[in-house]
């Protein structure tokens, strides 16, 4: 198969899977596509669909709010765990969402883990907060590291 022949493959496998409905990767129900949220990108004049179903956003709001109001917000001199900067260092370009501590939890247990920057926050996220996959990536990290 050619990577032509495979991207129109791929094309018509996402669009009947749209057309029959969305699963959603937290309650894996599916549903119409009019119960998922869609996001316009700059440049993607189609949008992105959110894979999380409205109800289930709606859900994780509620818990996110609620974890805020039983852990209060850090102190000034409060430094992320992770990369141990404070959030002068971290905001000091003047992005807002980088100007604020973002609350990191648990999505299996649904429980308060600490405050983060939004950085390392998006980090773990995206490596689905397995230990597994932060140990590969710090083995591949040591792997490829530039000796001076």
């Amino acid at each position: 198969m050619t990577a032509e022949q495979l991207k129109l493959f791929e094309m018509e496998l996402t669009q009947k899977h749209i057309d029959d409905g969305l699963e959603c990767i937290r309650c894996g129900i599916v549903q119409p596509i009019e119960n998922y949220k869609s996001v316009y990108v700059k440049g993607n004049k189609k949008g992105e669909i959110k894979r999380t179903c409205k109800s289930c956003l709606r859900g994780h709001q509620f818990l996110v709010n609620q974890l805020r109001l039983e852990n209060p917000y850090p102190s000034k001199d409060y430094k992320c765990p992770i990369c141990e900067r404070d959030i002068t260092q971290i905001g000091r370009l003047g992005q807002p969402r980088m100007q604020t501590w973002v609350l990191d939890h648990c999505h299996n247990s649904e429980t308060f883990r600490g405050y983060l920057c939004s950085n390392c926050n998006t980090g773990l996220g995206g490596l689905k907060d397995s230990v597994e996959r932060v140990t590969n990536a710090l083995k591949y990290l040591k792997k490829h590291k530039e000796s001076l």
